[in-house]
């Protein structure tokens, strides 16, 4: 077994978590008991309004301690073999935060605090762990063995991240902001309000960022199916919805416990879900990862040269990396090492050129996916191969 050094900086860490945990005890103590009658005056704490001292000096011991436990643990390298997250932190700092307001509470009216903070707590992990459950329950519909037309099986996508869900709601923002300026300006020329400063300051910075994010609102409203990134700039709806038809979804299965948890990832005869982004297996030509301590990033380079990005929830080195590797391969089709860095010009033009009857990238994307392409993946690869690769090809086909 490995062992771990303690630094100076997470014994430091440490320390500051007991005594930080000691004072928490103590002011539960004061609270409980009533002694220390200092503990018990009231001071105005930002915008929590007025403390005990003890309630406040509880919640500042139990961010400082988590903070530092946290720390400590992400310096021992303690999570390294599980999925590195700070949620559980966060929420058990969350519930600890309440225990002092929660028995202050308590003592104050009784069980009815204890209730109403009982669901607060729970509307909190309701708000953390709903959208992962139905994530992962949307995402295995596309499992049903009952056949599903194309259309269905891109609404079903569209659905994982919850992006017909969020579009409505960035309109119903950017709405209010209008009424509300709107209505501003009603209120104020009708003589019902008079217009002081700080009001003409608020509409004006609404207005602002009304005008400011109309574009960005517009364009994410209008996108089609975002799961689907970069075909979704070049294709119709209608063109999506086709490139489904006949697609059987199955799942990838993995040996390690971690990755079996946390990836859901579904491929078909010529597509890949990973992270709820759909992934062309016949336009995929090369992928490079950027990995994070708690998440993975995937840059797939497609043969006309526009990069579409997935994302994992979860860090892949070591034996998970080589366990990730055939998913890659199986992606992009190929085991080569090809030299792609700053050819996306290069890559473009190419694709263009084996499609020159047609008039837009819209017909060249929607032919080549309709399409065999094996020998124009076998040019590109041919193409971008390092030159050392290229000479021993051609010295074993001169052999032969």
């Amino acid at each position: 077994m490995e062992k771990r050094k303690l630094s100076g900086k997470t014994i430091l860490k440490l320390t500051g978590a007991l005594l930080a945990l000691g004072y928490f005890g103590f002011c539960l103590y004061a609270g409980i008991t009533g002694k220390f009658p200092g503990m018990h005056r009231k001071q105005h704490v930002m915008r929590f309004g007025d403390l005990k001292n003890w309630v406040s000096g509880g919640m500042s011991a139990v961010m400082i301690a988590v903070f530092c436990i946290n720390s400590a643990i992400n310096d021992l390298k303690l999570q390294k073999k599980r999925k590195k997250s700070s949620t559980p932190f966060f929420f058990i700092m969350l519930l600890l935060l309440s225990l002092p307001l929660l028995l202050e509470s308590y003592l104050d009216i009784g069980w009815i605090g204890i209730a109403l903070y009982a669901g607060i707590a729970a509307f909190l992990f309701g708000i953390a762990w709903i959208p992962q459950i139905l994530n992962q329950w949307i995402s295995r519909r596309l499992l049903r063995e009952k056949p599903m037309s194309g259309k269905q099986q891109v609404r079903i996508i569209e659905w994982i991240h919850f992006y017909p869900l969020k579009k409505l709601l960035i309109l119903a923002i950017w709405g209010f902001g209008v009424v509300l300026v709107l209505r501003g300006i009603w209120v104020t020329a009708t003589g019902k309000l008079e217009m002081d400063g700080d009001l003409f300051l608020f509409l004006l910075v609404v207005a602002v960022l009304v005008v400011a994010l109309f574009q960005k609102m517009r364009r994410y409203i209008c996108t089609s199916y975002p799961n689907l990134s970069v075909l979704n700039q070049i294709l119709s709806r209608k063109q999506l919805e086709q490139l489904l038809e006949g697609e059987h979804f199955e799942p990838i299965v993995f040996e390690d416990a971690a990755m079996k948890q946390y990836l859901e990832i579904y491929r078909s005869q010529n597509w890949m879900l990973i992270g709820g982004k759909l992934l062309s297996k016949k336009l995929a030509l090369w992928v490079t990862m950027n990995r994070s301590r708690n998440d993975t990033s995937l840059n797939v380079l497609y043969l006309n040269g526009m990069t579409a990005k997935a994302k994992v929830n979860l860090e892949l080195r070591e034996n998970r990396y080589e366990e990730f590797i055939p998913v890659l391969r199986e992606l992009i089709g190929h085991e080569e090492s090809l030299k792609l860095y700053g050819k996306e010009e290069q890559m473009a033009e190419k694709f263009a050129s084996y499609f020159l009857n047609c008039n837009s990238e819209q017909e060249r994307i929607a032919f080549f996916l309709t399409r065999d392409i094996t020998e124009i993946r076998k040019d590109y690869i041919q193409t971008f191969s390092p030159p050392d690769t290229r000479k021993k090809k051609r010295s074993r086909q001169e052999r032969k």
